[in-house]
């Protein structure tokens, strides 16, 4: 059975279109929420979790300030799972072409079976205590999104703006849920990462947001990343003293366990405990994947910000011009800040340089990739245009 998406793929007719199991979309995350942890990693804490950092695409000061109910306390890490889940459904609707709303309706055990969990008593307890703490967190930030874009003004959001249930015999059966307005717009140009559904089985806080930091951070050509223990600290909000937060990373380090990454601890010049991360789970040369590695194996970090690319250059030229123009490019590879495309033609390399070039590159800006020019070749590498 599909996933209900109200507004769009309901009106839309068509539902047959939509067909994808729960349990068969990939798990998708809005990657500003993994550079820093915007999620409590204790259950129902109510001290403020607090951000102040430089945006490296805007090279802004930023802030970011969150708090709970004295009820509920601030959602956890483990609440983000339901924001995973309705992302994820939103975007595999959008690439089938449909237009769903914010608001989502969906039944626990499709919830479950996307996450490969079993629908126990703890899960529907969960689920339950997620949606009012999702409710009640408020994040005020010095940036608010404007369909995609920031704008420099200040802004107090929720993560879901509603939520409702429809319970039988003390169970729920069924879950109502509206992402909230800012979070919606922010993923409009499919501003998004794709993990490996083995992030939910792990349960530890510290190593969940760590797997979720690492797949940024290491989104790169190279796929490593180094990072002090002490900055991982900072960017963690956790309330545990930094010595036991330490021993907690020593400790993760030793068994090395967390899903696609190899993790070492170094030490800095300075003499500073530094968190080696490297990816492990790179693309297969088959282009297969396991049913527990999904789309992470699939394509490259690069690859999967292209499509991103191309959803948003879709948006401003249109269909018809970025499949004769765009799609026909190869992408292959990043040279330093320089991306390095192949054309088929040089017509086409000379075209796409003089008339796309600045509009691709604020694309790439867009969904977090600092580059400072976009070079295009023909497919015999024989440089043709910068």
């Amino acid at each position: 059975m599909a996933l209900m998406v109200r507004g769009g793929i309901l009106e839309n007719k068509d539902v047959a279109r939509f067909t994808a199991l729960a349990s068969d979309v990939s798990v998708k995350d809005q990657i500003d929420f993994m550079s820093r942890c915007w999620f409590s990693l204790a259950v129902k804490r109510t001290e403020p979790i607090e951000h102040q950092y430089i945006d490296a695409r805007s090279n802004r000061t930023e802030t970011v300030r969150i708090t709970g109910h004295p009820e509920y306390g601030i959602a956890t890490i483990h609440d983000q799972d339901l924001i995973m889940f309705v992302i994820s459904h939103w975007v595999e609707a959008k690439k089938r072409g449909l237009a769903p709303t914010r608001r989502v309706c969906f039944k626990p055990y499709q919830f479950f079976s996307w996450m490969n969990r079993k629908a126990g008593g703890s899960a529907y307890q969960r689920l339950r205590e997620a949606l009012p703490r999702l409710k009640t967190t408020n994040i005020e930030t010095s940036f608010v999104f404007d369909k995609g874009q920031r704008r420099n003004e200040r802004g107090q959001f929720s993560w879901i703006s509603e939520w409702k249930t429809t319970e039988e015999n003390g169970k729920i059966r069924g879950v109502e849920v509206v992402l909230a307005e800012w979070l919606f717009e922010s993923i409009q140009d499919f501003n998004v990462l794709t993990l490996d559904k083995r992030y939910f089985g792990i349960e530890g806080s510290v190593e969940r947001w760590l797997y979720l930091y690492a797949r940024k951070a290491t989104g790169g050509p190279s796929g490593i990343w180094k990072e002090s223990f002490r900055k991982l600290y900072e960017k963690s909000a956790s309330l545990q003293e930094y010595k036991h937060y330490a021993g907690r990373l020593r400790e993760l380090v030793k068994k090395n366990d967390l899903p696609g990454f190899h993790l070492e601890k170094r030490t800095s010049k300075c003499g500073d405990e530094m968190l080696f991360m490297e990816r492990t789970e790179k693309r297969e040369a088959t282009g297969k994947t396991s049913a527990k590695q999904l789309m992470l194996v699939e394509k490259t970090p690069l690859e999967e910000a292209w499509e991103n690319v191309l959803e948003i250059m879709n948006r401003h030229l249109g269909a018809p011009t970025v499949n004769s123009w765009l799609k026909v490019l190869h992408l292959a590879g990043q040279e330093g800040g320089t991306l390095v495309f192949r054309a088929p033609t040089k017509f086409i390399a000379d075209t796409v340089a003089t008339q796309y070039q600045h509009k691709l590159l604020r694309a790439w800006q867009t969904v977090g990739y600092e580059l400072e020019t976009i070079r295009f070749e023909v497919k015999a590498a024989k440089k043709v245009a910068n």
